[in-house]
């Protein structure tokens, strides 16, 4: 029965695999929801683990033996998450109330400073349809940020309240680092090979270097944005810093969340507004030119048509999460095949050596 399928037609193969192929996709979403939340707590558990594994090997590779080297990020890393669950998420939750407390004010703001750009635009006589326009947009931000940030809160407070979700989210984190590799090799043990080493090393070493250097790129961001919003004064910087810092996790979302803040800073005042796209746009630059080729490299090598693809494709299957792993999921499925069609061409086939003309010889000086 296999010879007869391989003996079919190309299309008439993928006529008859594709239904099969998005029946079983359909039924592992049906799986993926019924499994909620225990599946997002164990990627993220997972992702935790691969940039808590980064220093580890470092560490073990200085000779500290796996265990001190282990207990050691562990422990680093809790301390980190206690400071800034006490410090920075305090601070972080008291500004997006007091932003959405004011918020009213800020769209009342913004619609001063449209009434003086109609009166500037009657005045140059320019199409007063754009500031109508603008109004409109203004209307429509004020209620879509209204309901985000009620989303945003309500995420918060729950995350918060699920203690039980947390501690096991630690704990899971833990026992992954602790027997991460036997749990990937009984993982991998199912596929064949040669899949299974090419999908072992091409998720490990693009999960490593694109969560650890993402996360790396997202911090020294949201730094450098929150010292850059403080310089020019501008309310809720440490709100606005971080969440500018954290969007880079997902490709082009820093650029829309940048947008958004400078116009909400706008509101306000329009010329502070330009100065924090104007610095904004810069330390964004800055990344881009220096810090993102040196630490990324060819991490991804994705096309941008692709890399789109695979966060709508995430975002749809699973949410927030289903953002941050789209791309390195699709890095891994491009890698793989583009491994095992390499593997698969045969390079030294007779047909190919007799093509080729032997070269001459060196001659011999005279």
């Amino acid at each position: 029965m296999l010879d007869a399928f391989k003996s079919l037609p190309g299309w008439l193969k993928l006529w008859i695999v594709f239904p099969l192929g998005f029946l079983n996709g359909w039924l592992l979403l049906r799986l993926f929801d019924y499994l909620q939340p225990f599946l997002n707590i164990l990627i993220a558990a997972a992702i935790l683990a691969f940039l808590l594994d980064l220093p580890a090997i470092f560490l073990q590779q200085r000779g500290i033996p796996k265990g001190v080297a282990i207990a050691a990020v562990v422990s680093t890393a809790m301390l980190l998450l206690i400071g800034l669950g006490s410090f920075v998420v305090p601070i972080i939750i008291d500004q997006l109330r007091a932003l959405i407390s004011n918020l009213p004010q800020l769209l009342e703001s913004g619609q001063l400073q449209l009434q003086r750009f109609r009166a500037f635009a009657i005045a140059q006589n320019l199409p007063i349809n754009i500031t109508d326009l603008l109004n409109q947009q203004l209307a429509q931000l004020g209620t879509l940020f209204q309901v985000a940030s009620n989303q945003v809160l309500n995420v918060v407070s729950e995350t918060i309240s699920s203690a039980v979700n947390v501690l096991f989210f630690i704990v899971l984190t833990i026992f992954i680092i602790l027997g991460g590799e036997s749990a990937w090799e009984g993982i991998f043990s199912w596929f064949p090979a040669p899949w299974n080493e090419t999908l072992r090393t091409s998720i490990q070493s693009t999960f490593r270097r694109y969560f650890g250097t993402q996360v790396l790129l997202a911090s020294i961001l949201g730094v450098a944005q929150t010292l850059g919003l403080v310089f020019w004064g501008v309310p809720y910087a440490v709100l606005f810093g971080v969440t500018m810092g954290v969007a880079t996790l997902i490709p082009y979302a820093g650029a829309v969340v940048t947008l958004l803040v400078s116009l909400i800073v706008a509101l306000q005042d329009f010329g502070q507004g330009v100065r924090v796209l104007i610095t904004a746009i810069a330390i964004g630059q800055i990344n881009d030119i220096f810090l993102s080729p040196r630490l990324m490299g060819e991490t991804i090598g994705l096309n941008p048509i692709w890399i789109i693809a695979s966060l709508f494709l995430g975002g749809k299957v699973g949410g927030l999460l289903g953002l941050l792993v789209a791309v390195p999921v699709a890095s891994v499925i491009k890698s793989t095949f583009d491994r095992l069609r390499s593997t698969s061409q045969p390079t030294d086939s007779p047909s190919s050596v007799a093509a080729v003309p032997p070269s001459p010889l060196p001659s011999e000086p005279t």
